[in-house]
């Protein structure tokens, strides 16, 4: 017989995740399942802009077995890669070319990096250590802090302090100037990452240091990107302390090293960061006008096409200037475009921090559903192994909706959940730091 029911032309993100198990094979697919989701026009805000979650996205079945089939070959090219690589280290071990194991350890690396396969990109960069001290190859101290890097990625903050500190005295050691100075950068910027402001601008400090007496001996513009982003993040340093009129000195010298004052040689890479910084800094001053234009201006220097993790972070930005001008609509139309392309970018982990601006957003306008959006947010950190430092985000700010709400003993525990996770993460508890999340995208390695 017959099954007289037409066949769906779409389904619920969370639909089909329900229907699954959880499995490593089977994450290419859902991953481009939720690049490729869409969203229900069945569900707005009351008065604009969706209220649901990723979850209540749609998926078409339209030509759902061909995106089967180009998925499998996509995953089957990276596997291939992934096994000649490792094919690649085991011929150079047998020949006696320990810089060769270093260096097909070490692309691999970098492919799993851009996946954003972080776990499986620390065991390969572990490796690659455990071969440059077998051999005596002298990228130990680059191969250190790749390692220091995909921990850092996976919210490992302790193994990150010290596996920098170590790329960086071996650095030293071997006389790779450079390697240090970027080491040294992604200690502060850990330290940044646990709110310890000063032990942050010593090692930017030290990385200063380090390209002042080799700048000799490097060429004029890699020294320029190196110096123009630790002056960016000697902002950040500065403005989270308080001292915004230094903070504003060390943006100046940002903008003027790399070019985006209209002064000296440009970097293109540097107009968004600067424009953003400048964006967080006029933020916590409370001008939230000129924020929301430096926050633009940002996204105007991506130009179109040019998306990605960058402009997520800057989007949720703009929102919560607009958020905090009451300006709830525009402020939520943001976030919808920031959650759009996370997920299209498959920039999951930006999820979270999409779900709190949403979250605040909802809540302005009264929507007892504010709480839905970290809910989510919460369960896709813990799904998908996100950072913990997310969790612990996320907590606070639904400690903080739970208090406004008068539910003081649900606020409590959030609140304290969250600081589990920050002494964990070591991260500095201070009373009257509220909010930690300003200072999330910022500050990375150049």
């Amino acid at each position: 017989m017959n099954d007289a029911t037409p066949p769906r032309r779409s389904l619920r993100l969370e639909g089909i995740l329900a229907l699954l198990p959880t499995s490593d094979v089977l994450r290419p697919l859902l991953d481009h399942l939720v690049e490729m989701s869409r969203p229900d026009p069945a569900r707005r805000w009351s008065v604009g802009g969706e209220l649901g979650t990723a979850g209540t996205r749609l998926v078409d079945m339209d030509g759902l077995r061909e995106t089967g089939v180009s998925v499998a070959r996509t995953e089957a090219r990276r596997v291939e890669r992934h096994l000649q690589r490792a094919v690649a280290v085991i011929a150079a071990a047998a020949e006696g070319r320990g810089e060769g194991v270093v260096e097909a350890l070490l692309e691999e690396v970098g492919a799993l990096e851009g996946e954003g396969r972080l776990e499986d990109a620390r065991a390969w960069a572990e490796a690659a250590v455990r071969e440059t001290f077998a051999s005596g190859s002298s990228r130990g101290g680059e191969a250190l802090r790749l390692a220091a890097r995909c921990a850092r990625g996976l919210g490992d903050l302790q193994a990150a302090r010290s596996l920098y500190e170590e790329a960086h005295l071996r650095s030293l050691a071997l006389g790779r100037r450079v390697d240090a100075v970027i080491a040294a950068t992604g200690r502060g910027n850990v330290a940044v990452d646990q709110g310890r402001w000063e032990e942050a601008e010593e090692w930017y400090g030290k990385a200063l240091t380090l390209i002042e007496e080799g700048s000799a001996a490097l060429p004029p513009a890699e020294a320029r990107g190196l110096r123009w982003r630790l002056y960016q993040n000697l902002g950040i340093t500065n403005r989270e302390r308080g001292a915004f009129d230094s903070a504003e000195g060390w943006y100046r010298r940002a903008a003027e090293t790399s070019g985006a004052a209209g002064v000296g040689a440009r970097d293109p890479a540097a107009d968004v960061e600067v424009e953003n910084g400048w964006g967080q800094l006029e933020l916590a001053r409370g001008e939230l006008r000129k924020a929301e234009l430096r926050f633009r201006r940002a996204l105007a220097a991506l130009g179109t096409g040019r998306g990605g993790e960058g402009s997520v972070a800057v989007r949720v930005n703009l929102g919560e200037a607009l958020l905090r001008q009451g300006r709830t609509l525009e402020a939520g139309e943001v976030g919808r475009e920031a959650e759009a392309e996370a997920l299209r970018g498959g920039w999951l982990r930006r999820v979270p921090e999409i779900y709190r601006l949403l979250a605040g957003v909802a809540h302005a306008r009264g929507e007892t559903e504010a709480f839905v959006f970290l809910d989510r947010a919460l369960a896709l950190v813990r799904e998908r192994g996100l950072p913990p430092y997310e969790e612990a985000l996320t907590l606070e700010t639904l400690a903080g909706l739970r208090d406004e709400e008068g539910e003081v003993e649900a606020g409590a525990d959030a609140r304290e959940a969250a600081r589990r996770i920050f002494r964990r993460l070591g991260v500095r508890l201070d009373p009257n730091e509220d909010q930690r999340s300003s200072r999330k995208g910022e500050g990375d390695e150049p």
